[in-house]
């Protein structure tokens, strides 16, 4: 499984224990998504979410809490195994 570098990027965030958070807004306005306490695009979350590479951790009315699967540590492993130490993406 191929991944862009913005995924892995949020990918190793996760694996190192960052927050991964869906924010519900009390109006009318969609979810959105944060990163270690940054925004996180919602093209890149949908991505990360429908390819099954991270999942529900926990979860209330106002947010829920996102968690690094199998399937997206095993497809993290793979993009790092392509890369040379060099290529590897800086924090």
């Amino acid at each position: 499984m191929t991944l862009t570098d913005a995924e892995a990027k949020v990918l190793r965030a996760l694996r190192e224990g960052a927050e991964l958070a869906m924010h519900v807004r009390q109006t009318r306005r969609g979810p959105y998504y944060t990163l270690a306490g940054r925004r996180l695009s919602v093209v890149t979350f949908k991505a990360l979410e429908g390819r099954k590479l991270i999942g529900r951790e926990s979860g209330g009315q106002a947010r829920t809490v996102y968690t690094l699967t199998q399937v997206g540590e095993e497809a993290l492993t793979d993009w790092e195994a392509t890369r040379s130490p060099d290529r590897l993406l800086l924090p």
